[in-house]
């Protein structure tokens, strides 16, 4: 595998941003790299969204997340949105116009990054669940499927929440816009959503020490009736940590590949 770090000017942020990728490299039967097939196809890719308090270094720092993504043949690609909730904030900067448009496109004129539905899938963990959830849900067109794992599924709960997961500044991010509705609300989305017209497949999991679990399990409900038996939901011993995510993580792969095509 090849790692790289990115730093360039984004216009919809105004600002310098950051972005880490993970570009499959087949070694040979020798050892070494057939540097003239690297680009024979369009890449599938993984978009892995991160929590509340990290950034885009998280997963290669705190998962096996190369030895995963080097098994199954994505490249990953880890953006940077501070604590954004994937929303355009309220006061602040528009994440989710930057998540959705600038992103894809600004990481497809880099690298061979497939633009195929089926070749791309969205990830995330926490803060970065509910992005993923959030894209897949509101923009079917791009994903074949979506990996949530203990997700932030309900935002008036997480709000009630506020004081265990640090989030004082739930405001700066959601003031005057209706949580309640969609895109920010995913029931709505659910709700919504068009299950024939977009087939997606759906992984979610949860520890069941985790603050989050009880939004979880009702939510894996709703995507049951919506999804069938597309949607696979996981609940396992385990807290709103590290352990639980980089466990869940290499199932997570080992799903995408069972379920490709």
């Amino acid at each position: 595998m090849a790692f790289m770090t990115l730093h360039y000017f984004s216009n919809m942020l105004n600002k310098m941003t950051e972005v880490n990728v993970i570009v499959p490299e087949k070694r040979e039967s020798d050892g070494t790299v057939a540097y003239e097939k690297l680009h024979a196809q369009p890449l599938k890719t993984v978009w892995l969204l991160h929590g509340l308090s990290g950034d885009a270094t998280d997963w290669y720092r705190m998962t096996g997340l190369e030895r995963y993504a080097t098994v199954s043949g994505y490249a990953v690609i880890m953006p940077d949105v501070d604590r954004s909730f994937y929303n355009n904030m309220a006061h602040g900067r528009r994440y989710w116009d930057f998540i959705t448009q600038e992103l894809p496109q600004r990481l497809r004129a880099l690298l061979p990054l497939s633009t195929a539905r089926e070749d791309n899938v969205v990830m995330g963990n926490s803060m970065g669940g509910y992005g993923a959830l959030k894209w897949g849900l509101n923009q079917p067109q791009h994903f074949s499927r979506i990996v949530a794992l203990s997700a932030v599924v309900d935002l008036a709960d997480f709000y009630d929440k506020r004081d265990i997961f640090a989030m004082p500044d739930f405001d700066l991010v959601f003031e005057g816009q209706d949580i309640h509705a969609k895109p920010l609300s995913l029931s709505a989305a659910l709700a919504q959503f068009n299950a024939a017209q977009w087939p997606l497949a759906l992984y979610t999991a949860c520890g069941e020490q985790d603050p989050l679990y009880a939004p979880n399990l009702a939510f894996s409900q709703q995507l049951r009736t919506t999804f069938g038996d597309r949607y696979t939901w996981t609940s396992l011993p385990g807290d709103h940590d590290w352990d639980f995510w980089d466990q869940q993580l290499a199932t997570a792969f080992t799903w995408l590949t069972i379920t490709e095509g």
